[in-house]
């Protein structure tokens, strides 16, 4: 009976969100309870005509819109089924997508099948739509993929020329070490994740690995003045004090019971959308409603119409997740088990052994020099005969997108319970 060999996936996501000093959640007292005052947004006159919609896409081809669709979907039921009740949980789907997808075209059989079905795509399609995703990569988003494999293990030719092709991997074939792995992990996330690998298991044969940063400016900085302590009401119903970015959108949507907005990072091809569950409701609830070409509509087609928009200044650094039960809910089983075929990456028999993931993020109010020079504030006048503008404070837990309009991707996807 041959012993089946291992293969470690490791995915390390680093969101950079305009970045700038920490502010955490100080405790709650009465001097600090909010009013409704704390809601009303400082406008930048200036500001309010340059916000406007992203910039237009060129429409994708029919199998990157499938293979789209499919990434939007997996994101939403990989979220699903990491989330923690009551815990603040962040994936970057894109990443996910990467790592796995290089270990898809090693498999064959129903253990490709189960992989294809999770990840919502054929492989040729989600080869295809993430070459063009990382091929449109502008310094914002930054992914690099490697292969680890020990020196007894020898790598299919196809497998190697597919995702140095497709992916554009390094090849550290013979080099696998947890010292290497991490000191890669290390490098390409700009020091922010110091590694992945906690030991080195000596039965891991090859270990495939995605790194990714996100770093971006507001199209529109936020001024001391729009900056200000609120209360964020956590799921358990404790009370935090921590500073909201406070400003006016134009773009407004609603999907499966929840408001959302979008807010444009430099360029406008980025953005930054939060959804808020409704009333009585939690972003749990919300995710299980969520449908991945609905979310992808609402994203690239929101309305244009006035929100006055509060977000919670937010740090966070998950603990390394293990994704190995998320996916194996998601229908991916057999790749998991001695049963698995993994016959296109290698001769010897494999199967996968872990799917490590985790993710920094730090979001505040720093945005570009030039949008905070011009910007002049001022507090908003009430019209009689106008309608109230409408207004999504994100005072209780929500959920949150990272969207790329140009390959629409899921960068980052998060559930946000607590301000920690």
């Amino acid at each position: 009976m041959k012993l089946k060999q291992l293969i470690c996936l490791l995915l390390a996501a680093l969101l950079l969100g305009a970045c700038g000093s920490p502010a955490g959640p100080t405790e709650a007292t009465e001097e600090t309870k909010p009013t409704d005052a704390w809601l009303d947004p400082v406008v930048p006159t200036d500001a309010a005509e340059s916000l406007g919609k992203p910039e237009p896409v060129e429409d994708l081809t029919v199998p990157d819109q499938t293979a789209a669709v499919g990434g939007a979907n997996f994101a939403l039921g990989l979220l699903r089924s990491a989330a923690k009740p009551d815990a603040t949980t962040i994936l970057s789907p894109y990443s996910a997508l990467l790592a796995l997808g290089m270990a898809a075209n090693g498999a064959g059989g129903r253990t490709l099948e189960e992989m294809e079905y999770a990840l919502g795509a054929k492989t040729d399609d989600l080869n295809h739509w993430l070459a063009a995703c990382r091929l449109a990569e502008d310094g914002k988003v930054v992914s690099a993929n490697s292969l680890w494999t020990r020196q007894e293990l020898e790598v299919r030719k196809e497998f190697r020329k597919t995702i140095r092709k497709q992916y554009d991997a390094e090849l550290h074939e013979g080099e696998f070490s947890m010292e290497a792995v991490n000191d890669w992990v290390r490098k390409n996330t700009k020091g922010r994740i110091e590694k992945i690998l906690e030991q080195d298991d000596p039965m891991s044969q090859a270990c495939l690995v995605n790194a990714l940063t996100f770093d971006a400016e507001w199209s529109v900085a936020y001024t001391p003045e729009s900056v200000y302590d609120g209360a964020f009401f956590t799921s358990d119903g404790s009370r935090q004090v921590v500073p909201f970015l406070h400003s006016v959108e134009e773009s407004y949507f609603e999907l499966a019971g929840a408001e959302g907005f979008v807010r444009p990072y430099a360029g406008g091809r980025y953005v930054f959308a939060g959804l808020l569950p409704a009333e009585g409701t939690t972003p749990e609830k919300l995710l299980q409603a969520l449908d991945g070409e609905a979310l992808l509509n609402a994203l690239g087609e929101p309305q244009t119409e006035e929100v006055h928009v509060a977000i919670p200044k937010l740090i966070a650094a998950t603990d390394r997740m293990q994704l190995k039960e998320p996916l194996r809910a998601m229908g991916m089983e057999l790749a998991f088990t001695d049963a698995a075929d993994f016959s296109r990456l290698a001769e010897k028999p494999l199967k996968i052994d872990s799917v490590q993931h985790k993710v920094w993020l730090q979001l505040d109010e720093q945005g570009t020099q030039a949008a905070a020079v011009t910007s002049t504030l001022m507090a908003p006048t009430a019209a009689a005969d106008m309608e109230e503008p409408k207004t999504i404070a994100l005072t209780r837990p929500f959920l949150f997108v990272i969207f790329d309009h140009e390959t629409q991707s899921i960068v980052f996807l998060g559930i946000v319970n607590q301000i920690s």
